[in-house]
């Protein structure tokens, strides 16, 4: 007996920084791009191992921790369980490999003992087993979440407008270990920004309004250069200006960047050519994605 889940990577946010709640306390938040080409499948099932929890690879202790986690939440007394994790996701490039593995196996384990399991308990697990958590779980509708306290800031009314993406690794040979870098001390000016652009946001939701939503990840990516340094990110930046496309995001505490353009673009299109040939020029490797995350047409 045995019970699977698939779960989706991202590819970093749309904005992350600090910003005001209803009774002006300031919280941590981001928005979150889930990624579709990459994801985790995870595969539960009953063991007889004496109540042994286990999961393969070993290395997965992030995952192992969320089950965990879920089974003491439960009160679960029963058999023992291995959930088996296959990704293709690469660790530590702000991909979120680690929240995909835990939304996948506490997914997969929830299914299997028929546990009902809502988005907001994998956002809450997620944040308690791996200390910060994008919002991967939460699809086709955006959420703004506190991404260390493991709450929604803001329910977006609209979901993302389509768009395709050229994904870049920024710097493959040094992954980001997100725990290790503490959290960015943004300025008041800053935190006014992000107010702002927040508003921009909802705005550009309502609308559906490509250029719009990548103004606002570029402004967010501009902030937090100041804090963790992407290599290449200004020559980057001037590529995808020169080509008019919609904008670039980050993963804030990663190493991609993605340059937005329209949802009908095409490889052979000239400035999708154009683009990559200045990031094969930087001595990067770029992938072109049509509609790489989930939307409600």
């Amino acid at each position: 007996m045995f019970a699977s889940a698939t779960a989706i990577a991202h590819h970093g946010e749309i904005i992350q920084g600090a910003f005001h709640d209803a009774a002006d306390k300031l919280h941590r938040g981001l928005v979150t791009l889930p990624f579709t080409p990459k994801h985790t499948t995870a595969f539960a099932r009953i063991t007889d191992n004496g109540g042994d929890i286990s999961v393969q690879p070993p290395s997965k202790t992030k995952a192992l921790g969320a089950v965990r986690l879920l089974l003491k939440d439960r009160g679960y007394k029963g058999s023992g369980l291995r959930i088996d994790l296959r990704s293709n996701i690469p660790d530590g490039f702000g991909l979120g490999s680690s929240t995909a593995d835990i939304i996948a196996g506490l997914s997969a384990t929830a299914r299997l003992l028929k546990f009902p399991l809502k988005k907001r308990d994998l956002f809450r697990l997620a944040v308690r087993a791996e200390k910060a958590s994008d919002g991967t779980m939460f699809l086709k509708r955006p959420r703004m979440v506190c991404q260390r306290e493991g709450e929604v800031l803001e329910r977006f009314k609209n979901s993302l407008p389509p768009f395709s993406l050229i994904s870049v690794n920024a710097d493959p040979d040094n992954p980001v270990d997100t725990l290790k870098y503490p959290p960015a001390r943004y300025s008041r000016d800053e935190i006014a920004e992000f107010d702002s652009l927040r508003d921009q946001l909802r705005a550009a939701l309502d609308k559906r309004d490509l250029h719009l939503l990548g103004e606002i990840s570029t402004r967010s990516a501009i902030i937090n250069q100041r804090y963790l340094p992407q290599p290449h990110f200004d020559d980057i930046l001037e590529i995808a200006r020169k080509a008019r496309a919609a904008g670039v995001q980050v993963a804030h505490s990663g190493r991609m960047i993605g340059i937005m353009l329209p949802p009908d673009a095409h490889y052979t299109d000239r400035c999708v050519r154009t683009i990559q040939s200045g990031l094969l020029a930087l001595g990067l490797f770029p992938e072109f994605h049509r509609t790489p995350h989930p939307y409600e047409g």
